[in-house]
This record gives structure tokens, sequence and C-alpha cells, in this order.
């Protein structure tokens, strides 16, 4: 069958990893979420990743491999999508044939994360095989740092300095998190991806000012070259939130060939602020949904 699925990130990463790593910049939703899982597993029955491969059988249907199975199939995996806990399946590039037996596969029409060149390929293949009609939801940017660039002469920074988080500042990242979450109730991210595992690998930067944290800024695990930045939050003056994430942004640069962050496609006060830093826009990601009745 042309798609195989599967419940264990395992087994997903060993179909499926270096087609993934190949295009780190337009896969980087999926190489983090991947990532993460790998590095903690879950049990969660809602959780589901699959893999295609051109020409394994006839187009629609698929096959379910087992934790531990050893991946079928000899040609190159050409597409993927990653359904972790609590969240929709997001999808790869992949071909139009690949989209097109995509219906049979994900039978239930969870919300569906596409790169936005996808999108039309992707509402008529649902409308054709299913009846089922599609429309946008949202609409992310993805944008890629070339150089950062120093702070205009204009703008004086704001007192304090960076530093990376550690464990004895997780009680305070804690209840950022919480306020973060209370801000944005539709966003899954757990408290574990967003705090407790970037401590971990030293994800967060944090901004102090007299030795007391101000603002945090979060990157991803650093994967196929790249990382992407994620949460900033800031207690009270938007200048520290600034300044943690540019911190973060040269830490990140440090480390990674690549160094990406999404924000709203309709923020152009962000999208102004994102290019003043040296980060130029390269690509959308949307989310569809089954159009209201």
């Amino acid at each position: 069958m042309t798609w195989s699925t599967s419940p264990d990130i395992h087994v997903f990463l060993d179909a499926a990893a270096d087609f993934l790593a190949a295009r780190p910049i337009e896969h980087t939703a999926l190489l983090t979420e991947a990532a993460y899982l790998g590095a903690h597993p879950s049990t969660d029955p809602g959780q589901r990743y699959g893999w295609w491969r051109p020409g394994d059988g006839d187009v629609g249907g698929g096959s379910e491999v087992a934790g531990g199975s050893e991946v079928a199939g000899g040609s190159e995996v050409a597409g993927a999508f990653v359904q972790a806990p609590r969240h929709p399946p997001i999808l790869s590039l992949m071909p139009d044939d690949a989209v097109e037996s995509l219906v049979d596969t994900l039978p239930d029409l969870p919300p569906l994360g596409v790169d936005g060149r996808m999108a039309q390929c992707v509402m008529t293949a649902w409308q054709h095989r299913a009846g089922v009609e599609l429309s946008e939801r949202s609409r992310i940017r993805l944008y890629r740092l070339g150089r950062l660039q120093p702070r205009p002469h204009s703008q004086s920074p704001p007192p304090g300095q960076p530093r990376v988080a550690t464990h004895t500042d997780r009680e305070i990242l804690v209840s950022w998190y919480h306020k973060m979450m209370a801000a944005f109730p539709d966003d899954p991210s757990d408290l574990a991806y967003v705090v407790d595992d970037p401590i971990g690998y030293g994800g967060i930067t944090l901004w102090e000012v007299d030795g007391v944290p101000q603002a945090m800024a979060g990157r991803s695990r650093l994967v196929a070259g790249m990382v992407r930045l994620g949460a900033v939050y800031c207690a009270q003056d938007q200048r520290y939130a600034d300044a943690a994430f540019a911190a973060a942004c040269q830490a990140a640069e440090a480390v990674a060939r690549d160094v990406l962050v999404f924000t709203a496609a309709a923020d152009t006060a962000t999208d102004a602020a994102y290019r003043q830093l040296g980060f130029q826009p390269v690509l959308d990601r949307v989310i569809l949904t089954p159009h209201p009745a």
C-alpha cells in the first residue's frame, strides 16, 4: 500500500527521518514534533505517524506497522505526516498522488496542517474523494534568519542581561507557561514541550534584571541543522521580551545552520520586527478544516 502508519514514533523515524531532514526548512514543524516525541515517547492513543512511498501499491488504503516491526518497502519515502497527541496531523510536502491516497488514510478528517503551496491540492482531493469541502482556518508564516542584525542606534537597550534557564528557574517558568496558555487556549502545547524539555538542553533564554527573570524565549531541539524559536513571554515590559528573543536568536545562530520562527501571517508589526532582526519570510503553513455546513 502507498501509505504506512504506526503509533510508534521510532518506527516512523526509522522510515521517514532522512526524508524530512533533506528539507529542514519546509519540514520544520514535523521535524521538531518528531524530535521531541522521539526523546519523550508517549503512550497516548491519539497519535499516529505516516509515510508514503511511490509504487508500493494501488492508490488508497494503507497498512499499519506495529512498534518494533521492520519497515517495509524498497522505494524512497516521498511524503509523511505527524499526528502528535492532542494535535491535528501536519503534512510534509508530498506528490499529488500521495495527497489523493491520504484521504483514505485519514478518514476521520480532523483539521490538517499543510504547506500553503499544497492547500489547494489538499482541498481538491478531499472534495473529489470524500465529498468534503475544506477551508482555511488560519495561516502562519515561517521566517528564516539570514544574519542577526544589531540593534538600531535609535533603540536603547533595556537594563539587564541574558542567561540560560536552568532547573532552578522551573517554578517561574511554569507560572509563565500557565499565563501563556490562558492567553492562547487553543494552543495544545504541553508543559513538558514548552518548559521541561527545553530546560534540559539549554533551550530557554531568560532576560533578567538585578538577578530577577523578567522574560523568556524558547527554542526547539537542534535537528537536521535547524532550530526554531518558540514561546516568548514577558511579565510586564515588552522591551524585556524583545531582548530575550534577540538573545535567543544569537544563541541559536551559534549552533544551527537554519534559525526559524513562525508568526501569524497577518501580523504586520511582528513581520517588521523580524525583518529588522534579519529574518526573511520563506513560506506559509495553513490549517484546513471542514467547511461549516
